[in-house]
């Protein structure tokens, strides 16, 4: 599914970036869609499936879900995200439309509610048109 099939190396030009300079202030976010990015959600995670509708959802957005294709999707509004368990951490992928500013807010909340049940994970963002290695 998207970014992960082809994950096999790491962006030289990321291990250059001061890891003092929060990722936030190097990277202009603002005009970013659903094309752009996807998340990871990193950590010692889990979750039992009937739980997956109350912790990986939004809190602040109304949300129904719909399967398409046998995969649950979730949508909020006019946007839809879908995550899957990928071998370095949960993928978190939104539909292309969707705002980067709307999408961040889902996921941070979701982070919230994994954190809340005394896990603890961490929100990575990917770039779609970077390789990682993890």
């Amino acid at each position: 599914m998207g970014i992960f099939d082809f994950l096999k190396r790491i962006n030289k030009s990321e291990n250059n970036i001061s890891k003092s300079i929060p990722e936030s202030e190097i990277i202009d976010r603002t005009n970013w869609t659903g094309e752009n990015f996807e998340f990871l959600i990193t950590g010692e995670i889990e979750i039992l499936e009937e739980d997956y509708d109350r912790i990986m959802t939004p809190n602040s957005y109304e949300w129904k879900k719909v399967i398409k294709d046998e995969w649950p999707f979730y949508v909020v509004g006019e946007d839809e995200f879908s995550f899957s368990w990928e071998m370095p951490g949960i993928q978190f992928t939104f539909n292309q439309e969707v705002k980067y500013e709307k999408a961040k807010k889902i996921a941070d909340e979701i982070i919230e509610n994994i954190n809340s049940i005394g896990q603890k994970a961490k929100l990575l963002t990917l770039e779609s048109n970077k390789i990682y290695k993890f």
